[in-house]
């Protein structure tokens, strides 16, 4: 690890990620935007979507509420911070420290060669016990 890295903390570290996921994410759904734009086919497919918007949002929706729902719980995560990457915690009687935070999954390190991947909605609905005490100061 780089110094300039090591003087950041855990929990600056965490939401740095989190936000740069989010804003490459941004960034790719309106350069998407932009370049369907300029064809004249898919502007009238645009104009008829549009004018369906309402049906199309609710399907979408109920289709993608998990996944909508793990996003959120990542955001959430990412911004209250109960856990935060290198802590030790425990879960649903799985132990061992946090790897990794996305938008949709947290990943954990039980210590054993192994990864437990644990969607964020469930960590936000369920009962963490974080063992680290260090880097307690966000």
């Amino acid at each position: 690890m780089s110094p300039a890295v090591s003087q950041v903390s855990r929990s600056t570290r965490t939401r740095l990620r989190i936000l740069r996921r989010l804003a490459f994410l941004g960034v790719f759904l309106v350069v998407a935007m932009l370049a369907l734009s300029q064809f004249t086919e898919l502007k009238q497919l645009a104009t008829g979507v549009l004018a369906s918007t309402a049906l199309v949002v609710a399907v979408v929706g109920f289709a993608a509420q998990r996944t909508l729902a793990n996003m959120i719980a990542g955001i959430q995560i990412a911004i209250s911070q109960p856990i935060r990457i290198g802590d030790r915690v425990s879960f649903e009687e799985r132990e061992g420290r946090i790897t990794d935070i996305t938008l949709s999954y947290t990943y954990m390190d039980p210590g054993d060669g192994s990864s437990v991947v644990i969607p964020n909605q469930l960590l936000t609905e369920g009962v963490v016990h974080n063992h680290s005490t260090e880097d307690t100061v966000a």
